[in-house]
């Protein structure tokens, strides 16, 4: 009889431990602006980005300072704008948009939760383009010649590049891929590719120009998701004239101004946000 108590009061034990674990995981960690980021948000966001606790927290912060920003400028992205960039993704891809839902279906992302993504990305956008719009200026020759002059063993390019393609629904997923190559995530294709450089546009190739051999390039987002290649072996290699290389070398620094000018406009909006520590994760 008493053996048969104990077990009782044992597994009442487990279930009160288990209760406050549960209760513990979906718990507010941190509040911005009195909108609330969980335990369980962290350390799922951690998982899925194989990143570390701190840094899941960091992007959390941002998206809700970007939401937080997104409401106070009015900034919408309404059904008409959601359905018309989910046209122009199909019509990109030379498909209907019963094909492309029944793509994004089959690669485990649920329409409703692809909509919200693109309605997401489409506010993002918006918000993006205001910072820009008095902060963004065209560097001029000299300045794209300086660093072309500056860093002439970028643009010595292999005329023929054997790679791994990645195709992912978003940028997401290809960190993952980039944390772990070995892992499988849902919705990443993967193609082996020989590639010519007179047969790929300048962006692509002034990524794949840079990235050495057993590399990453860095992610290539588009209208419907994310690219990046595993370059393994490089040959027949040349030094490009720098008008080859020019428009691609002035998006490359405008991209640089760009990421300086977020991460900027953010810590200033991080300094002025009332940002509440209850539960480090």
């Amino acid at each position: 009889m008493l053996l048969h108590s104990l077990k009782h009061t044992f597994i009442g034990l487990g279930i009160l431990a288990i209760t406050a674990h549960a209760g513990l995981v979906n718990a507010i960690s941190v509040t911005v602006n009195d909108e609330p980021i969980t335990l369980y948000e962290i350390h799922k966001l951690s998982n899925v980005q194989s990143v570390s606790l701190k840094d899941a927290l960091e992007q959390l912060v941002q998206e809700r300072l970007e939401e937080s920003q997104i409401k106070l400028l009015g900034i919408r992205a309404d059904a008409f704008d959601v359905q018309s960039r989910i046209e122009s993704v199909a019509a990109q891809n030379g498909i209907s948009v019963m094909e492309l839902r029944n793509l994004i279906e089959s690669k485990g992302m649920a329409w409703d939760e692809y909509n919200a993504q693109i309605e997401k990305t489409i506010k993002q956008e918006k918000l993006y383009s205001r910072i820009f719009a008095s902060s963004i200026e065209p560097f001029d020759t000299a300045q794209v010649r300086a660093y072309y002059d500056a860093n002439l063993d970028e643009f010595k390019r292999a005329n023929r590049i054997v790679v791994t393609r990645y195709d992912g629904p978003n940028e997401e997923s290809l960190k993952r891929i980039r944390a772990a190559p070995m892992s499988l995530v849902s919705g990443v294709s993967t193609t082996r590719e020989v590639l010519s450089a007179k047969d790929q546009n300048q962006r692509v190739q002034y990524y794949l120009d840079q990235t050495p051999v057993g590399a990453f390039t860095p992610i290539i987002q588009g209208q419907s998701g994310a690219t990046m290649y595993l370059v393994e072996l490089k040959d027949k290699m040349e030094t490009l004239p720098f008008d080859r290389v020019q428009n691609a070398i002035a998006k490359h620094l405008e991209d640089e101004r760009r990421e300086e000018i977020i991460r900027n406009y953010f810590e200033k909006l991080k300094a002025r946000a009332d940002i509440v520590v209850l539960r480090r994760p």
